[in-house]
């Protein structure tokens, strides 16, 4: 797919385009390829400003959530740039990151207690069990945290996606976070 600059966008992307390059600093490749939509550009800031505005969540919670939908979507390109921003910005320790990529129970009981329920939301197709709400709400969160979650799945599946239908070239800023999914553990017996 066409990574698009603001003379080859849309004209209906370029209002997005240019603010989520000003808002990066610079234009990410999935971000030129989002410009060839300008629903699936403008949907992209649109979530991504009403979550910066409103979550309930840190932004260290936020990036649990985000992280485990790469990881269950696959999604090597955003792996690489979430590790990147969280490694950045100092959201978590190098080893609870390293955890997070490779799917390993995280050591703050609130933010595993995040990590599972983002997880079960995510197999349980949003069908978690009152044990894994139970959970989920003993830990300090909400009925809005479980609603919220909803969002950030939406938001990783606009972009999770669209690396999978492009797949963009990993720009240089996050070739050190660079990720590719672990296969499977054997099963017994197989």
């Amino acid at each position: 797919m066409k990574h698009h600059t603001e003379e080859t966008a849309p004209a209906g992307s370029l209002p997005a385009l240019k603010g989520l390059t000003e808002a990066f600093g610079w234009t990410p490749n999935v971000l030129r390829v989002f410009a060839g939509s300008p629903v699936l550009i403008q949907s992209y800031q649109a979530i991504a400003d009403i979550i910066a505005k409103n979550s309930a969540f840190t932004a260290a919670e936020q990036e649990i959530i985000q992280v485990v939908n790469n990881v269950e979507n696959d999604c090597g390109y955003c792996m690489a740039a979430h590790s990147t921003v969280i490694e950045m910005k100092g959201l978590l320790p190098a080893d609870q990151l390293e955890a997070l990529r490779t799917s390993a129970p995280l050591a703050d009981a609130k933010q595993e207690a995040l990590r599972t329920f983002a997880l079960a939301i995510f197999t349980k197709q949003g069908r978690p069990s009152s044990c894994d709400i139970d959970a989920f709400k003993s830990a300090g969160y909400t009925d809005e945290h479980i609603l919220e979650i909803v969002t950030h799945m939406a938001f990783k599946v606009i972009t999770n996606y669209t690396n999978h239908l492009a797949e963009p070239e990993l720009d240089e800023p996050f070739q050190a976070k660079a990720w590719t999914k672990a296969a499977p553990a054997p099963t017994a017996g197989g």
